[in-house]
C-alpha cells in the first residue's frame, strides 16, 4: 500500500493550503487518509477527511495533525516536506543522530520527554542524553537500540501515545 501511494505521486507537487480546490486536493486528501489510518492511535476509529477536492477546515486540521505526528512544521500547508511524507511516510524524514540539531530534534525531545524517556533540556541539540533516550525508546519498542533515528524509529515515535495525544489536542485547537 505504501508503494502504491509513492508511485502515484511524482516528487514535485504544488503547495496546497486552505481554500485550494481541484483534483490535486482530492488526491492529497486520499493520501492523507491513508497515512492517518497508519498513524492515528488516539481516535476510536482513525481520523479521515472527506475527499471532496476542497481544502476546507477539516482538511487543514487533519494536515496539522499529520504534520505533528510526523515531526514536521505544523502550519496546515501541504508543501514539499508534507507531500514527501504523504508519499513516502517515515522514509522521507531525515536520519538523526549525535550532532543533529534543529526544530525536528526539539520535537523529538518533546515527544521523548512526554513519553518518559528523556529528562534533559528541550534544546534542539541531539547530544548524549537524547541518544540515551532514543536507545531506551528503541529497546522498549524492540528496535535496534543504536540511538539513531531512522525509518523504523520514526514510525514508532509517530505512534507514541503521549505524542499522538498531544498532536490531536493541538491540531484541533488552532495550534
Amino acid at each position: 500500500m505504501i508503494l502504491s501511494v509513492a508511485t502515484r505521486f511524482p516528487t514535485k507537487k504544488p503547495t496546497l493550503q486552505y481554500g485550494a480546490c481541484g483534483q490535486i486536493v482530492k488526491e492529497m486528501q486520499k493520501a492523507l487518509n491513508q497515512r492517518l489510518v497508519q498513524l492515528d492511535t488516539v481516535s476510536v476509529s482513525p481520523l479521515s477527511v472527506s475527499t471532496t477536492g476542497y481544502f476546507d477546515r477539516q482538511t487543514r486540521d487533519a494536515v496539522k495533525y499529520l504534520q505533528c505526528l510526523a515531526f514536521l512544521t505544523i502550519d496546515g500547508v501541504v508543501g514539499e516536506k508534507t507531500w514527501a511524507y504523504l508519499c513516502q511516510g517515515s522514509g522521507s524524514l531525515p536520519k538523526l543522530c549525535i550532532g543533529s540539531t534543529g526544530t525536528i530534534v526539539k520535537a523529538v525531545q518533546e515527544a521523548l520527554k512526554a513519553g518518559g524517556y528523556y529528562y534533559g533540556a528541550i534544546d534542539g541539540i541531539f547530544g548524549a542524553k537524547t541518544e540515551q533516550a532514543v536507545q531506551a525508546f528503541q529497546a522498549e519498542h524492540f528496535l535496534v537500540s543504536d540511538g539513531i533515528i531512522e525509518l523504523f524509529t520514526w514510525y514508532a515515535l509517530s505512534k507514541l501515545e503521549t505524542h499522538a495525544s498531544r498532536c490531536s489536542l493541538n491540531a484541533f485547537r488552532g495550534y
